[in-house]
């Protein structure tokens, strides 16, 4: 049993290995393993001079940069329980996050400070934090204490605030490594654009202790990116389907070799956007199934099963995110929340070492079950051979004349013809609930194909409505919010109901 964790000698080793070579290039500048230590443990001595215990929550508000790195490696050293806020939220979504966990301290940039400190925080700025030599004679920190606290999507209501443990954290890092098909090296760089509080800090992490770079750019810089690909300054890439689908679609008949590994995660990978990845880049694209509950890696396809599976589909419902992940338990349950076999559609419920141990929300602290299974929310099936296909959220699951309505399935059908896609629905005193297919930027004739595609589809899984948006609205984490496109379709659109509903722009 982990009682302790060594985050600053694993830091010192890493320093001792590789402190001339870059640790993070922003796409302009660079800092070396050396300097982001020395940066590192000045964070953790300021705050534990300042009087931090073991596990107390610190909050940092960074866009994608440099200081996002250091900062993050200080708090770990420190001991804090690093609560990493998106630099893009909002004045009300800031104060919601510091407010529910009850956050004293924060980092930011001298520009943000006092948006912080009328929320009652004490404020480090980076402008405050020198350069000095490293100094890395930290004691280790307790296993059992908070080590990190990151926040759900809250894509089907308010955020809650998830606890993880320094033990979890660190052994989610070791099982991180130990899932990569190819290792990385010093002289490996991976590019991450996605924002660094979530799945770009695991992989920075992972990277770090390889001696790779971790090249972090803010957002989908289409220039940047076109650069280090053509010079192959990158072997590896994290790209969620958003940022895939950006990239095959600003680069259409671009070969770019050299790619060791394409990670994706955070939704499911459809089959049209899978087979312009490869195209692109080559069968090297790793498939991922993550929570903000239990860190990446939950279940895994790896390349070579990625390119069985998408070769040739199931029929069945659903979409293949592998097999589960070393210490990962997989079990999907009915409404009555019993074990259901394999092939059975149920909610999904996941334990794992490595996974957080409580949630907080208005009513405060919240621990896991008795059981240690967290339920996801997410509707899926273990097929046969034991891989996991997701089918859907059970939040998103809809009526409409008395039938049961997958929305990702019919996204799934829709999605050769166009470039994104989304269900929603609307409340329909006659129907339950009427579907409606939503499509980002579609050209006119879009509606003809995806009725064609539908053609040989059961009739109540037929949309009612197709409706193109410039912009379909998205979180942080890059997920399309199904519940602020129905608000938008509310406002701007009148359902005329009944048999034969209609929907009419205003």
């Amino acid at each position: 049993m982990l009682k302790t964790i060594p985050w600053a000698t694993d830091l010192q080793g890493i320093v001792a290995a590789h402190a001339d070579r870059i640790a993070v290039h922003d796409g302009t500048t660079d800092i070396n393993f050396r300097h982001l230590a020395a940066r590192a443990s000045q964070v953790a001595k300021i705050l534990l001079e300042r009087g931090l215990k073991p596990g107390e929550p610190v909050a940092s508000s960074l866009r994608n940069s440099i200081p996002a790195v250091w900062v993050s490696a200080g708090l770990r050293i420190a001991g804090a329980a690093e609560m990493a806020l998106n630099a893009s939220l909002t004045d009300a979504g800031r104060k919601y996050s510091i407010e529910l966990v009850g956050v004293k301290c924060a980092i930011t940039t001298a520009a943000q400070a006092e948006r912080f400190r009328a929320l009652g925080c004490d404020v480090i700025t980076l402008e405050e934090i020198s350069d000095a030599e490293e100094n890395l004679d930290f004691p280790p920190v307790p296993a059992d204490a908070w080590g990190r606290i990151g926040f759900t999507s809250g894509t089907t209501g308010a955020p809650k605030a998830i606890v993880t443990t320094h033990g979890a954290r660190w052994l989610a890092n070791i099982l991180q490594r130990a899932h990569f098909h190819a290792t990385p090296h010093p002289g490996s760089a991976i590019l991450l654009v996605t924002p660094f509080v979530h799945g770009a800090g695991i992989l920075t992490q992972s990277f770090h202790d390889h001696g790779a770079t971790a090249i972090l750019l803010d957002g989908v810089d289409l220039e940047k990116i076109e650069i280090l690909l053509a010079a192959q300054k990158v072997d590896y890439i994290f790209a969620p389907p958003t940022v895939l689908a950006k990239l095959v679609g600003a680069f259409t008949g671009r070969k770019f070799p050299g790619i060791r590994t394409v990670f994706t995660g955070t939704a499911p990978l459809l089959a049209p956007l899978y087979h312009k990845g490869t195209e692109m880049f080559g069968p090297v694209i790793r498939v991922t199934y993550g929570k903000s509950e239990i860190t990446n890696p939950i279940t895994v396809l790896t390349p070579a099963q990625c390119e069985a599976y998408y070769a040739h589909p199931p029929e069945a419902d659903g979409v293949c995110v592998g097999f589960p992940g070393t210490g990962v338990e997989i079990e999907i349950r009915d409404e009555a929340g019993q074990k259901l076999g394999a092939e059975n559609i149920g909610e999904v419920h996941l334990r794992g070492r490595h996974m957080s141990i409580g949630h907080i929300d208005a009513n405060g602290y919240q621990p896991l079950p008795p059981d240690g299974f967290h339920a996801t929310g997410d509707l899926g099936r273990i097929d046969t051979e034991g891989k996991l296909h997701l089918v859907g959220r059970v939040a998103d699951v809809m009526k409409s004349g008395g039938y049961k309505i997958h929305p990702d399935e019919i996204e799934r059908i829709l999605a050769p013809t166009t470039t994104t896609v989304t269900i929603v629905s609307l409340p329909s005193e006659y129907w339950g609930e009427i579907i409606v297919a939503v499509a980002e930027g579609a050209d006119a004739s879009w509606e003809s194909r995806a009725r064609a595609a539908l053609a040989e589809t059961a009739r109540h899984k037929h949309p009612r409505a197709f409706i193109t948006l410039a912009e379909l609205p998205r979180n942080h984490q890059g997920k399309i919010m199904r519940r602020l496109i129905r608000e938008a379709l509310l406002a701007d659109y009148t359902l005329t109901d009944g048999p034969y509903p209609k929907l009419e722009r205003r």
